[in-house]
């Protein structure tokens, strides 16, 4: 019985090898790259190291973090040698690539043979957490400071917040609704499937290198992002490791922005079309806010936004959940325009 959970499980995970097209990434081109400091300080560390929440659950090497806090200043000297070594060398060490999930069941579910019905816990190597929060503050700092990002992409950045972004969604709605021409307002959202489970390597560090993004980082992530293996612990029974052949775990602080940098190409797109939108994207949710005077208009636009999503998706192995679409009316007066109108 552990066996079959197990498989099941195991899905959600340990997804196949791709055959999305990749023939547009072309390895010989030379990107040129922002200058950033390769030394990590003593300072970065100790930030890092306060910032951990003291008693979270250790991994298999039973390391706390409070162990590191408490004796920091003894330790601190070899950490930072330590950190400084893995970037030098552009390497992730192996035995930070081991991740034990804990599965959890939810709550008042009917079928538990779905994998959606369960949670997990990731127990994670406190050293290599403290080195991905540092690798994280540098990516998202180089992004910020060279504008690699599209503003309309949003979470794990800097002084971006939720209710923020809400009350510019608002103003942004106001502000046309406002203006001397009657427009009327639509909003699509759209959905990436399992997102984090999905995401081309091979794409998502070309992205990094279009970018600019800093060699000894593009160089950290590959050697973080491959060969990883994963077990899980269900039933206080724990599975075999297996390796991860395409996608990085959605419980690292650090996927996070790789994902921005993933899906930001087809932020790029939807703006570039040089039609009247505004893009809002919180990781795997792309929310499109279209506007015009004619109803029959804004069908039309929503069915070249999709178009131009679908091929995306195409090109990067990612799916949109259909059933997770939404279709979100603005509107001062319903009475003016005609609501019964299909795309």
């Amino acid at each position: 019985m552990f066996k079959e959970k197990i498989e099941i499980l195991q899905e959600k995970f340990f997804s196949s090898l791709s055959q999305t097209n990749i023939n547009d990434i072309a390895d010989s081109f030379i990107f040129l790259t922002v200058s950033s400091d390769l030394h990590i300080s003593e300072d970065e560390v100790r930030q890092t190291i306060k910032r951990i929440k003291a008693d979270k659950a250790s991994d298999i090497s039973d390391i706390s973090n409070r162990v590191l806090q408490t004796d920091l200043a003894e330790l601190i000297s070899i950490l930072m040698s330590l950190f400084n070594a893995y970037v030098i060398h552009r390497y992730h060490l192996k035995q930070f690539k081991k991740t034990q999930m804990i599965v959890l069941c939810k709550l008042k579910k009917s079928d538990y043979t779905d994998s959606k019905t369960y949670q997990f816990i990731a127990l994670l190597d406190i050293i290599s957490k403290a080195l991905k929060s540092i690798m994280t503050k540098r990516l998202s700092d180089i992004a910020e400071t060279h504008h690699m990002l599209s503003d309309a992409q949003m979470k794990v950045r800097c002084k971006w917040f939720v209710i923020s972004t809400l009350n510019l969604l608002v103003d942004q709605i106001h502000t046309i609704w406002d203006c001397k021409i009657k427009y009327i307002v639509f909003m699509l959202s759209l959905n990436v499937v399992e997102a984090f489970n999905q995401v081309l390597h091979i794409r998502l560090l070309h992205t990094l290198k279009m970018k600019r993004t800093s060699d000894y980082i593009v160089e950290w992530a590959c050697s973080f992002l491959k060969n990883r293996e994963i077990s899980l612990r269900f039933n206080e029974q724990t599975s075999d490791m297996r390796k991860i052949n395409a996608n990085i775990l959605q419980k690292f602080l650090i996927s996070s922005i790789l994902f921005l940098f993933f899906n930001t190409s087809l932020i790029e797109k939807c703006e570039a079309l040089k039609i009247k939108i505004k893009v809002f994207n919180f990781i795997n949710d792309i929310n499109i806010l279209i506007y015009n005077k004619f109803i029959e208009e804004i069908c039309k636009i929503l069915s070249r936004m999709h178009d131009v999503c679908a091929k995306w998706a195409c090109t990067h192995d990612a799916t949109f959940a259909s059933e997770k679409y939404e279709f979100t009316h603005f509107i001062r007066k319903s009475k003016r325009f005609d609501m019964m109108i299909s795309i």
